[in-house]
């Protein structure tokens, strides 16, 4: 079978040339996903970290005048 298909890519190039650009575009396709995918965990957990932070102690307007 290995032979018949060397036989005909020797005769013929194009459809190996084809599927290797799919094959190539299919990866740098999932390669992109993933980025993406990555990105959006990175921000939806920084989102959830800044919800989730407990609010800074408010002062005195005396002690910010300098009156402790």
């Amino acid at each position: 079978m290995s032979s018949l298909f060397f036989a005909l890519t020797r005769e013929n190039p194009w459809p190996g040339i084809a599927v290797a650009s799919l094959n190539l575009a299919v990866a740098l396709s999932l390669v992109g996903v993933s980025l993406l995918l990555g990105f959006a965990i990175s921000v939806l957990a920084w989102v959830h970290a800044l919800a989730n932070r407990a609010p800074a102690p408010m002062r005195h307007a005396a002690n910010r005048r300098g009156r402790a």
